[in-house]
């Protein structure tokens, strides 16, 4: 309608020039254009009002058609408030009877349980106890079903008699396992990481074996680990003289059921130990070494050397009888045979002091092997303080590890050291007497 409108309005200036251009000398007034502009906006004004008036009464009747339908509505909205209404006061009513009846029976149990009541609570405390000993004992797989009533009876707290005696059956059979050695099927971890089908020798409820070496259980996957490291042979042979044996004999087992077998699994080797010297502990160990091999090949030499003193067709003493041939007088051969005796000598002598110094080189360093764990450990207690040992527990590791391989290596060292000093003194000595004994014959 708005579109009419502009059309309209655009034609009227249209018509006014056609007009103008057909009469020209006649000018039309300007009341008479406005006239006709008003009446033709009062014409539009009618028509849109006519098809808005059927519009409004269109959507007037639609809404009063629509009335009993939102009535209905109320009405199922109110029925069913109603409803809920009933339903609840239901409930409550409900509610508070069941209140009535529990609070009833709790007042019937409390008078049927009685004395019993302490009785059911040191039930439910042993069958808790003997259920996280089960996890971890040597005897799980021997009673798989023991966990499930060990908690069905931990969670009740009114117990039937077939309960108590489930618990009173599963003590008495830790009470005979405790006695018993016994040989038992079950699947075995070895070191790998593999499983397999074995027998498991049991000792009692302390310990576990699978062909003499230990085994340690893990009831979550249903089976026996072979431990990792082993302690040392002497107690593993014991384990073997016992089950070679068909008489009684002593068997060695971890009266802390598993504890001290576990120990074994952090227990440093040898390897480990030098590596808590960390670079100091590595140069003992290699001037270890190097003092051992040096001193075993001194030790082969002077074998060589008292053979050749001892005999009495050797070079030495050949060299010696020709050296005095040529001398008249008993003061020249002295000095000749003196001369020799000292040549010798040093061969002798020639090495006894590297070994000394290895021997004395040994503890220096692990002194300073010592300072420098002092030294890192009271670094760690400047930045982490005291408060947790494990920060230090490296510097004084390697400050003490230091310490012992140096006093390893030095005493043996040392040892050395002393047999080849009196070695050699006793090949020099009898060096002398052979000497005189050929100064005694020549004079």
């Amino acid at each position: 309608m708005k579109y009419k409108l502009l059309s309209l309005i655009l034609l009227i200036p249209l018509f006014t020039s056609a007009q103008e251009d057909g009469a020209v000398d006649v000018p039309i007034p300007i009341d008479e254009i406005r006239t006709t502009k008003i009446q033709a906006l009062l014409d539009i004004v009618k028509e849109n009002r006519s098809i808005y008036y059927k519009k409004d009464e269109a959507r007037i009747n639609e809404f009063l058609n629509l009335v009993d339908q939102r009535e209905q509505m109320l009405k199922k909205a109110k029925r069913d408030l109603a409803n809920e209404k009933a339903r609840n006061t239901k409930l409550e009513t409900s509610f508070e009877t069941n209140e009535k009846k529990l609070a009833e029976l709790e007042e019937s149990l409390q008078i049927k349980v009685g004395v019993l009541g302490e009785l059911f609570g040191v039930t439910r405390q042993f069958a808790g106890e003997l259920l996280a000993s089960s996890e971890k004992s040597v005897t799980f797989s021997e009673y798989p079903n023991r966990g499930a009533i060990l908690k069905d009876i931990g969670i009740t707290k009114v117990h039937s008699l077939e309960q108590l005696e489930s618990l009173w059956i599963s003590y008495l059979d830790e009470i005979v396992s405790s006695g018993e050695v016994k040989t038992i099927d079950a699947t075995i971890i070895n070191k790998k990481g593999q499983s397999f089908e074995g027998e498991v020798v049991r000792y009692g409820l302390f310990s576990a074996t699978h062909d003499r070496e230990f085994v340690r259980p893990i009831s979550e996957l249903n089976s026996f680990e072979l431990l990792q490291r082993q302690p040392e042979s002497n107690i593993l042979k014991n384990i073997k003289k016992h089950q070679k044996s068909d008489e009684y004999r002593t068997s060695s087992i971890d009266p802390t059921k598993g504890f001290l077998l576990s120990l074994y699994l952090d227990k440093p080797g040898w390897i480990d130990r030098i590596r808590q010297g960390k670079s100091v502990g590595f140069i003992i160990i290699l001037i270890g070494l190097i003092g051992g091999v040096f001193s075993a090949y001194k030790i082969y030499l002077l074998i060589g050397h008292e053979k050749e003193v001892k005999s009495d067709s050797s070079t030495l003493n050949t060299s010696m009888a020709k050296g005095i041939e040529g001398s008249s007088s008993y003061e020249s051969k002295e000095n000749i045979l003196d001369e020799l005796i000292i040549n010798y000598t040093g061969e002798l002598e020639w090495g006894a002091n590297w070994i000394k110094f290895f021997a004395a080189v040994a503890p220096l360093l692990g002194l300073l092997g010592t300072v420098i764990g002092m030294i890192e450990t009271f670094q760690a207690i400047t930045l982490f303080g005291t408060g947790d040992p494990k920060q230090m527990a490296g510097g004084i590791s390697q400050a003490l590890t230091t310490t012992m391989l140096g006093l390893m290596v030095a005493a043996p060292l040392l040892g050395l050291y002393t047999y080849i000093s009196e070695k050699v003194s006793s090949l020099s000595q009898i060096l002398e007497e052979k000497a005189s004994n050929l100064l005694s014959k020549v004079s």
